[in-house]
């Protein structure tokens, strides 16, 4: 019950993020993310030749803002943008129609809602060349069969890449500290929250500020411990595209297309760009 409770508590926070705090670092209102996202997509996250995603299907399971999406449909891909909060889908559907209006008149965009632990019948049943999941499978409450649920969808010549919260980041004491912060913030309406968080950080990005105290499940994983989940669902090549004590994998099979993989680009990587005001 209590897990249901907090699920629900983080699903409400991250539908009025979506729908009220939009703007921020690295989002789609960042000039310099809007103008790199397939930029950084390709190069740094992936590691895969740009002439690859030309007519590829890619799957943006959680796609937040849409700062991925765009990246992919610049890139050439046909994108579905899943994501469970239909405030999120419809930021993205908006921004698509905004930045990118040929490409979504050429219909090389669906955007629906969709619960990753429990997708559509007619979802579950497709193939993609690539799925990519950004910063979402640890808001689920069930990571593992989350990461499981998106798995299926790989095409078998196909690549996955997840981006999870890594247990190495943040020290448990901290953790301890900031699941502390979360609790006493919950029963706070969310508007009231963000005002708080605004004056308690008036030097921080108040969208990543409520990100990070907002939602309960936040959970942090070990590099090992997800490879070894990847393995255990078919995938041979498990590779860690970022040396960082965030997770960030790619995982592929023998028979994957978009070999060879590039290597690994060295730091600093996109998001030390944003060093975070004391």
């Amino acid at each position: 019950m209590f897990s249901d409770l907090r699920r629900r508590q983080t699903l409400a926070s991250f539908d009025y993020q979506w729908r009220a705090l939009g703007q921020g670092q690295a989002m789609l209102s960042d000039d310099w993310m809007r103008e790199h996202a397939e930029a950084v997509l390709a190069d740094e996250l992936l590691g895969i030749d740009r002439g690859w995603f030309a007519g590829r299907s890619a799957l943006d399971a959680g796609c937040g803002g849409g700062r991925w999406t765009l990246g992919l449909l610049r890139l050439g891909c046909r994108v579905t943008a899943v994501d469970a909060s239909a405030g999120a889908v419809a930021a993205t559907a908006e921004e698509m129609r905004r930045l990118v209006p040929e490409v979504v008149a050429a219909g090389r965009l669906e955007t629906r809602p969709a619960d990753l632990l429990a997708l559509p019948p007619d979802l579950a049943q497709r193939r993609f060349d690539l799925v990519f999941s950004f910063g979402v499978l640890h808001h689920t409450g069930d990571t593992r069969r989350a990461l499981a649920s998106v798995a299926r969808l790989v095409a078998p010549d196909g690549v996955l890449f997840v981006y999870l919260y890594g247990a190495r980041s943040v020290p448990a004491s901290k953790r301890l500290a900031l699941a502390v912060a979360r609790s006493a913030l919950a029963p706070l309406p969310f508007r009231m929250k963000e005002r708080l968080l605004a004056l308690a950080f008036p030097r921080r990005d108040t969208h990543q500020a409520f990100d990070l105290f907002s939602p309960l499940v936040n959970d942090r994983y070990r590099h090992e411990t997800v490879e070894g989940w990847l393995r255990d669902l078919g995938f041979e090549d498990v590779t860690r595209t970022m040396e960082h004590t965030e997770v960030f994998l790619r995982a592929s099979r023998p028979e994957c297309s978009a070999r060879p993989f590039r290597p690994p680009v060295s730091r600093p990587y996109w998001f030390e760009r944003y060093r975070r005001p004391a």
